[in-house]
């Protein structure tokens, strides 16, 4: 049975992440909701139950999570970052009874609304109105649910700050496994962008990061990128 640990990833969020911490208290009375705040500078929230003493990026960020959700004894982190808002209930029992009822899933993402800046790029995670669970070639994570042995498997993701190509390195491998990533359009996320100081490599250095970290470990980071179709429903 995969056990799911849900950890919001902070970063001066401030009432923000309050307010979605409480909703997802209030929603999963029977899980704690870990934060993990990733060394924010000003606009720190009340609900804090990790620190990282120095910035590591949001792909840091996503590595101390997986850490931090492991050593809770949890098979699954459950991450949602936190300028997230949920526009639906968010129930984390869910996650376990569809990850342990389909053990080939690796990840289950919740579904974006049509305003969300990720929903240009991953079209496929556009909530769909069919409340049913979309198998998609691969998924963003900000609010997703990540099999920990599937990625410790594979070596864990590359330390990276931008964090770009680790849905990809999930698509790869699961494409290679044959599992499966799961859209969820029970639950659906709009992702916002609040106004807070700029760390790591800005957007532009982004896809020279995702380059080097991805040739240094395959010998070319196009290996990542394993397929562009979007697959049937589980």
């Amino acid at each position: 049975m995969r056990k799911v640990c849900c950890v919001i990833l902070e970063y001066c969020g401030g009432a923000q992440t309050d307010k979605l911490h409480k909703k997802l208290s209030a929603w999963n009375p029977s899980h704690t909701i870990y934060v993990l705040d990733n060394a924010s500078p000003h606009n720190t929230c009340s609900c804090i139950t990790h620190r990282n003493e120095h910035n590591s990026g949001i792909g840091g960020g996503i590595r101390d999570a997986l850490q931090l959700a492991r050593t809770t004894g949890a098979d699954v982190l459950l991450l949602i970052v936190n300028d997230v808002v949920p526009v639906t209930k968010i129930d984390i029992g869910y996650y376990e009874e569809l990850l342990n009822r389909f053990p080939d899933v690796v990840q289950v993402s919740a579904s974006i609304t049509r305003n969300t800046a990720q929903a240009a790029n991953y079209p496929w995670m556009i909530d769909a109105g069919s409340r049913e669970n979309r198998v998609v070639p691969h998924a963003d994570l900000l609010c997703c649910a990540i099999d920990i042995d599937f990625v410790e498997n594979f070596g864990g993701f590359p330390p990276s700050r931008g964090g770009w190509g680790y849905d990809w390195e999930i698509a790869y491998h699961a494409d290679l496994l044959k599992k499966k990533i799961v859209v969820c359009d029970f639950f659906k996320v709009k992702h916002i962008h609040p106004d807070t100081p700029k760390t790591g490599p800005q957007h532009e250095d982004k896809y020279e990061e995702l380059v080097r970290i991805y040739d240094a470990k395959y010998g070319s980071y196009r290996t990542i990128f394993v397929h562009e179709h979007i697959g049937d429903n589980t």
